[in-house]
């Protein structure tokens, strides 16, 4: 399959939620009450978060997603567990965290991930949000989203072994057959808004 990522990739619908959700959990596994929450936010127009899906030339089948948010200080700190780390990190009013990206094994290796992480980098940059952050959970049995972070321009901070294990809970890990105890790695970037 070959086509111009940027062409599939429009804002997440109500319509895609089911979708959205299934691909998370097949992908990632953890919470369902945590991924509706995550995915409702996207979709509210009043709230931080935004949601963008890749479609499939039909146009009805959702292969990748992305939700961003964009985030004050206080909350960033929590979601990146900062203090419990020991990481100082600068951080602005407002951040960008790249909350969870994922591609449909199908599709893997066809640029979407890449066109999801760009459009949400222009998106912090057009709203004028400086600093972008992520996590990247090591995947022992398929591709893990470093890779796009460094593609990108983010930098690693630094690698916790066990992160979920230790500083939030994630149940249904496909790597772990059970809750998780994968090793993590928090990603940073300034972002030049002018």
């Amino acid at each position: 399959m070959s086509h111009a990522p940027a062409d599939v990739l429009r804002p997440m619908a109500a319509s895609d939620a089911d979708a959205v959700q299934r691909l998370w959990h097949c992908r990632f596994g953890g919470d369902a009450g945590t991924q509706t929450k995550w995915i409702a936010a996207a979709l509210d127009p009043d709230h931080s978060a935004t949601g963008t899906v890749a479609a499939a030339p039909s146009g009805d089948a959702v292969v990748a997603f992305g939700l961003l948010e964009i985030a004050d200080a206080a909350y960033t700190r929590r979601y990146l567990s900062l203090d419990a780390v020991g990481l100082d990190l600068s951080l602005a009013s407002q951040n960008g965290i790249f909350h969870m990206y994922c591609v449909h094994p199908d599709w893997e290796g066809q640029g979407l991930g890449s066109a999801l992480y760009a459009r949400h980098l222009r998106r912090l940059i057009d709203t004028g949000v400086p600093r972008a952050f992520g996590i990247s959970w090591h995947r022992s049995h398929t591709v893990d989203s470093r890779a796009l972070f460094e593609k990108h321009g983010f930098t690693c901070r630094t690698t916790i072994e066990r992160y979920y294990d230790r500083f939030e809970e994630r149940p249904h890990c496909p790597d772990c057959d059970g809750p998780c105890s994968c090793t993590a790695s928090l990603y940073a970037r300034s972002i030049d808004v002018r």
